[in-house]
């Protein structure tokens, strides 16, 4: 399938950034170089499962490469996540595992941070490079009263430069267990929500999916009608026969990075 003549229909671009836009600090060159191509084309929002920084943080960030981009077009697993907070609690006081980038969502909206479990009647869960296990615990005391949980993504690992790291789903993991209860939500991708919170109730049909990732970046482009495009440029890098079958299945185009989707 021709890659430009699959985008013909393509009005919106959504695209993932750890594993597509940069590795840890390093960008992926053909893939910004062929984003710069694409904006002059369509619009594009930058969607990411990492909480960790700020839609404005990641917004700079991104036009230091040269890509048009402002808070109104990223978003984040932390702003869905303070978004399903806000539209469907009553919950003011929030328990944090998370860095400032989902603290900074949190405060936008009016959340209060609390030091203590028992204080708690929400616990929101991102990825936290500080975890420790005084926050678990204050994490734990919280789920047990009863606290909302609420997680920002369910990705188990973080693509870095050498090697990937542990992500948000693996501390996820240790308070579903600890707890014994799953998340209220998980409102990052592969969760439509990540969209329709913000873009609302658009045709989703002309819009494509760009990821690293078949479990939350290719199954969100799915679960929306939107076209996927996978890129081997991140977490994955090989695909087994049954992988391929699915996404030949679903219309996806599979490219080593965006700079080979133009050219074909």
């Amino acid at each position: 399938m021709n890659g430009v003549s699959y985008l013909e229909s393509i009005n919106v671009l959504v695209v993932d950034l750890d594993g597509v836009v940069w590795i840890g600090g390093k960008a992926i060159g053909a893939n910004v170089r062929a984003l710069r191509r694409l904006q002059e084309h369509m619009r594009i929002y930058y969607v990411t499962n990492n909480s960790t920084k700020s839609r404005p943080e990641y917004a700079s960030k991104l036009r230091s490469l040269g890509l048009e981009a402002w808070e109104s077009n990223v978003i984040t697993s932390g702003r869905a996540a303070t978004l399903w907070l806000k539209r469907f609690t009553k919950a003011r006081n929030v328990y944090l595992i998370g860095e400032e980038g989902l603290r900074w969502e949190l405060e936008v909206e009016g959340y209060h941070m609390v030091d203590r479990g028992l204080e708690a009647e929400a616990v929101v869960v991102g990825l936290d490079r500080r975890l420790t296990y005084h926050k678990l615990a204050e994490a734990l005391k919280a789920l047990l009263r009863g606290a909302y949980f609420i997680a920002t993504n369910p990705d188990h690992i973080l693509p870095e430069e050498e090697t990937p790291i542990p992500g948000a789903g693996a501390i996820i993991a240790a308070l579903e267990t600890a707890s014994k209860r799953k998340p209220d939500v998980i409102a990052g991708k592969p969760n439509p929500w990540i969209l329709v919170s913000t873009l609302g109730d658009i045709d989703y049909s002309r819009v494509a999916v760009v990821g690293d990732r078949v479990d939350t970046d290719i199954e969100l482009a799915l679960r929306i009608g939107a076209k996927p495009i996978l890129t081997l440029t991140g977490v994955t890098r090989n695909l087994d026969e049954e992988t391929l079958r699915r996404l030949r299945e679903a219309n996806a185009i599979v490219v080593k990075d965006l700079g080979e989707l133009l050219a074909r």
